[in-house]
């Protein structure tokens, strides 16, 4: 009777202590992978609030943007993506809008505004696709290109509608610069009878010894 109960006994606390081993290595190897979980979920999480963060900043520098320069980088987004290497420039500028400017050029009119105090002049910022002729086409340092075609952006000054004068471009690969020029201040004449392409400052600032001309803008 007394090896009976001794034996119970044993057999009770080895199942006890078994039970207590199992439950022991079941949490060892559940904490484990909720560790690298909980690990994995806070470095997912910090990339979500990085990504948030940044998608919002940029959405309020966009809103800052004017109209022109919002239209010209999102062109430039078309322009250098994936859809416009596939199917070329020129059928992406023409799927744009582009018109023909002649057999070799296309021209996306990204806006234009008038001149500063004075009515008779306006600014116009395009972008255009330039698909020369293969014999005399060459790499171009500086422009974007794909395959033959290279793009770059204008920034014409031509007389408003109605008016008469004279027009000069100013064509750069860079956006930025051709917005610097597209929201530059008028230029002043250096003197009197200064012509519209001699003009060489920008607002108020002119030649020593020479007559300022408030009223006189290109």
């Amino acid at each position: 009777m007394g090896e009976t109960v001794v034996v119970f006994l044993s057999l009770v606390l080895f199942s006890i202590a078994s039970a207590l081993a199992a439950m022991c290595l079941l949490f060892r190897r559940r904490e484990r992978p909720h560790g690298q979980t909980s690990g994995l979920s806070r470095r997912v999480r910090e990339r979500v609030r990085l990504r948030i963060a940044a998608s919002l900043l940029d959405l309020g520098n966009h809103l800052m943007l004017c109209d022109e320069e919002r239209r010209a980088r999102q062109l430039r987004r078309r322009l250098s993506g994936r859809r416009a290497r596939r199917l070329g420039l020129e059928a992406v500028a023409l799927r744009l809008g582009a018109r023909r400017a002649d057999e070799v050029t296309l021209e996306l009119t990204v806006g234009g505004r008038r001149q500063e105090d004075n009515p008779s002049r306006m600014l116009v910022l395009s972008c255009v696709v330039h698909h020369p002729v293969r014999a005399e086409h060459s790499a171009v340092e500086g422009l974007p290109q794909a395959g033959d075609c290279t793009w770059y952006w204008r920034v014409a000054n031509r007389p408003s509608p109605g008016y008469r004068g004279p027009s000069t471009t100013c064509e750069v690969p860079s956006l930025e610069r051709a917005l610097v020029a597209y929201h530059a201040r008028p230029f002043l004449p250096s003197g009197q009878g200064g012509r519209f392409l001699d003009e060489g400052f920008h607002d108020n600032a002119t030649r020593p010894g020479a007559t300022k001309d408030p009223n006189a803008s290109a």
